[in-house]
């Protein structure tokens, strides 16, 4: 009996990892199914929190699948073939301003299917929450640090153990975070002293799978692990930014993006969050990113100037690869970042690609007197000479330190290389743009409340 031949055994297995034929797809009963529709319920640990879960069946092929708040998407996750288990949905703090249609569908190559709920203001004002005794709760608090600036990726430090006590909740307008004010009660010193208030912030909702609680807490913690490398990454690029802004004298005060803190409350179902500087204040949102990729970038006042400034800066640094589009804060003191990138993985991230917001902020972003000083380039010529190719005119902190002869170590090469922004001005020479214009071109300086 003669042997099958080598070239016959590939095209068996590519048979079998083929994708659904026509035929196939449009057979209803290989579409993914719901089985149990949206469901309700509080945390054991009355905290607040709510879940909703349900489950789907008959998944014959990766799946994508998507949580609604009245009809608008909120977050997404992908499940693997035959993953049944039930997909959740945690709302923390679960309040009024949490009122809505609740949708969950799932879409593979066979079909899509979805279910729904509502959730009233008076189902979710009617929460029972553990009352707080007045003696607070026991925390741990943990610092990201980057020894090597924005050539590191960051090393968690040694922890503080303390207590302390919520004493405002629902904070802010937005749901996308919730966050509280607390009292420090002890063991945060020196970060926080002891009776001084600090701000506590957890990602809202948390999309997660699975029946047990640690599915909910292992998806906690990297989401808040995220959110301090993002904004303390933010706040090493800032600093960088404020040393040059400093040798400018008509730049005045400059941004600085204050630092945040990794916190476990073992007591909580939801026990991670990021922990910060209660800012005094008039808190604003100078800049942000809405559901279509573009970033609404005010620009009215002179720290609303300077942050577009600082979002022309980042683009620029970093070769067109990232870009701050959530600053929010008070005065010139910055929290909230949010961070695009325009490849998966730019710096360790775990940030997926958005390359349309890229697009959008080179087409809207219109330059300032702030730009004019730090002799920043305009973003059409640089869109143009960003190629692929020629990563010597790469402004990256990464290359330069990587460029700067007789040292490897980031901090000599950090002086090596010199300013970005003086280095600028000798590639320009012979053409470059005044860097100073007439006093009365500044805008007026505006205290901020």
């Amino acid at each position: 009996m003669a042997s099958e031949t080598p070239s016959q055994l590939p095209a068996e297995e590519i048979q079998t990892e083929r994708k659904p034929e026509e035929k196939d797809k449009r057979n209803p009963f290989k579409a993914p199914q719901v089985i149990r529709k949206i469901r309700a319920e509080t945390f054991a640990d009355a905290s607040g929190h709510l879940k909703l879960w349900c489950q789907f069946f008959n998944v014959l092929s990766d799946s994508t699948i998507k949580w609604y708040k009245n009809e608008v998407e909120i977050t997404q996750v992908k499940r693997k073939a035959g993953d049944e288990a039930q997909v959740n949905l945690a709302i923390v703090q679960a309040s009024s301003k949490d009122a809505g249609v609740y949708g969950c569908s799932i879409t593979n190559d066979y079909g899509t299917d979805s279910t729904d709920i509502l959730l009233s203001a008076d189902i979710l004002t009617g929460l029972s929450i553990r009352e707080d005794l007045g003696v607070g709760e026991e925390i741990e608090m943990t610092p990201l640090i980057f020894n090597k600036g924005v050539a590191d990726s960051g090393v968690w430090g040694n922890k503080f153990f303390g207590r302390i006590m919520m004493k405002e909740s629902h904070i802010g307008d937005g749901c996308s975070h919730k966050v509280w004010r607390a009292k420090v009660i002890y063991g945060l010193e020196p970060v926080f002293e002891s009776g001084n208030t600090c701000i506590i912030k957890v990602c809202n909702p948390i999309a997660y799978g699975g029946k047990e609680d640690s599915c909910l807490i292992d998806t906690n913690l990297d989401i808040m692990k995220q959110e301090c490398k993002i904004q303390n990454l933010a706040r090493e690029y800032c600093k960088i930014f404020a040393a040059e802004t400093r040798v400018i004298e008509n730049f005045g005060p400059s941004l600085e993006v204050i630092p945040v803190y990794l916190m476990y409350r073992p007591a909580n179902a939801v026990p991670y969050a990021t922990v910060e500087t209660d800012l005094t204040g008039v808190y604003q949102k100078f800049s942000d990113l809405d559901y279509t990729g573009r970033i609404d970038m005010r620009t009215g006042s002179e720290v609303e100037q300077k942050c577009c400034t600082l979002q022309h800066w980042i683009f620029q640094w970093t070769n067109g690869n990232l870009l701050f589009t959530r600053l929010e804060g008070v005065d010139t003191k910055i929290t909230g970042v949010g961070i695009s990138v325009k490849s998966t993985g730019h710096q360790g991230l775990s940030i997926e690609a958005n390359p349309k917001v890229f697009e959008q902020f080179v087409s809207q972003h219109k330059c300032n007197y702030f730009c004019g000083l730090l002799g920043l380039r305009s973003l059409k010529v640089m869109d143009s000479l960003l190629t692929p190719a020629k990563p010597k005119s790469s402004r990256s902190p990464l290359l330069q330190r990587k460029m700067a002869a007789g040292s490897s170590s980031p901090q000599t090469g950090r002086k090596a290389a010199g300013s970005p922004r003086l280095s600028r001005k000798t590639e320009q020479e012979g053409s470059k743009m005044p860097t100073k214009q007439k006093a009365a071109d500044a805008p007026k300086t505006i205290k901020m409340a």
